[in-house]
């Protein structure tokens, strides 16, 4: 699913939109979506569609959404708990903190620059999410591995197309 977008407010939507959709197949009770990696020269939207994300979540309405290249991973006490983790300045092999991050079966981790994670160690379920800056604006492609992130798409989708999330401007374009 390929979705462009004008500027910092649409990808903060976006961010939200998908949060929504999360929430609402978690409420399901089917299997949640555990991992989204982020993939995105610098500069992107990667930070600000994740700020917009994680706004969306039950509990994440004051989070203080920060870049954790530094510190490599913050949490949030949304629902379900955040990790989002920043891969900028790792080499090589994963970093405990991430790895560990990925194994675990709960929770989201959201992990930017995930173009650095060795392919072998890629989880089979996840989405990405590919930022790429175009001349006027950015866009962004969704790609699903597995049921639940597919089924998180669909969501997103229909949310898209029902209004909820806002501007029309907004909507998927099939890829």
């Amino acid at each position: 699913m390929d979705i462009p977008l004008s500027d910092a407010e649409a990808t903060v939507e976006l961010g939200r939109s998908l949060g929504r959709a999360l929430d609402a197949r978690r409420a399901e009770g089917g299997e949640h979506l555990a991992i989204i990696l982020f993939f995105g020269e610098l500069g992107a939207g990667k930070t600000t569609f994740t700020r917009g994300l994680i706004e969306a979540l039950p509990g994440g309405e004051d989070a203080e959404v920060s870049s954790p290249s530094f510190t490599l991973c913050n949490s949030y006490p949304t629902t379900p708990p955040v990790i989002h983790c920043d891969l900028y300045r790792s080499e090589g092999a994963l970093p405990d903190e991430v790895e560990e991050a990925l194994d675990a079966e709960s929770g989201l981790v959201l992990v930017e620059w995930a173009e650095r994670i060795p392919p072998e160690d890629l989880p089979l379920k996840r989405l990405d999410i590919r930022f790429q800056v175009c001349k006027n604006n950015r866009l962004v492609t969704l790609l699903p591995h597995g049921e639940a992130a597919c089924c998180v798409l669909q969501k997103l989708s229909r949310l898209r197309v029902e209004g909820e999330a806002g501007d029309k401007a907004f909507l998927p374009h099939r890829s």
